[in-house]
């Protein structure tokens, strides 16, 4: 099983990946609050910080110009910010998660359940 390493009140940096549908992927660091420890299921309670970092990149990893990115779905980036979500303690390892577009969308409840 694995361990929690941070406690209520620790910050650590958390990545999203998506990947669009013109083929092109977002990558969004944000801040990950701890607000609480699921210790039943091994899993942290996080609220969603600050975005620290981000980037478009095309199908074969280039880094997009800023003015080359879709507006749309930094909007959605954008909303994201306050959300808490329950992920698994291994998120805490800093490797990016790759998530549905549909999650980024609200399509997909996944950071709008806890609202």
């Amino acid at each position: 099983m694995p361990d929690a390493n941070h406690t209520t009140g620790d910050t650590f940096p958390i990545q999203f990946v998506w990947q669009l549908p013109d083929g092109d992927f977002l990558r969004a660091v944000f801040t990950a609050h701890v607000e609480a420890l699921d210790e039943s299921l091994d899993r942290y309670l996080l609220r969603l910080g600050r975005l620290l970092a981000g980037r478009q990149e095309t199908p074969s990893g280039e880094t997009r110009p800023q003015a080359e990115f879709s507006q749309v779905y930094w909007a959605h980036v954008g909303q994201l910010i306050g959300r808490r979500v329950y992920l698994a303690y291994e998120v805490e390892d800093g490797r990016p998660i790759r998530l549905r577009l549909d999650t980024l969308t609200g399509e997909h409840r996944f950071f709008y359940r806890l609202s």
